[in-house]
């Protein structure tokens, strides 16, 4: 079984955001590439549950959340943070 995983307009205007401030853009972007192959494959396993079906994971520098859509296998990244 493999999700479609997808990023919310929002958690893309962050992650540009936290790619300027944290001084490393390869380090985002190496980060994002291993969530979303983690969470194509393992999205209710991998993560951590925050509540209402919103769970977080974290990769270094980042902590992305999001919420899974079973019906069409989808993940959304709705957000992310630094660590």
């Amino acid at each position: 079984m493999t999700c479609d995983v997808v990023f919310s307009l929002e958690s893309a205007a962050e992650l540009v955001r936290i790619a300027g401030s944290v001084g490393s853009a390869a380090s985002v972007i190496q980060a994002v590439e291993s969530l979303r192959r983690i969470l194509e494959k393992y999205p209710s396993k991998a993560g951590h549950p925050l509540s209402e079906g919103l769970f977080y994971i974290d990769e270094e520098p980042l902590r992305a959340f999001y919420v899974i859509d079973d019906n069409v296998m989808r993940v959304e990244i709705t957000d992310f943070r630094i660590l």
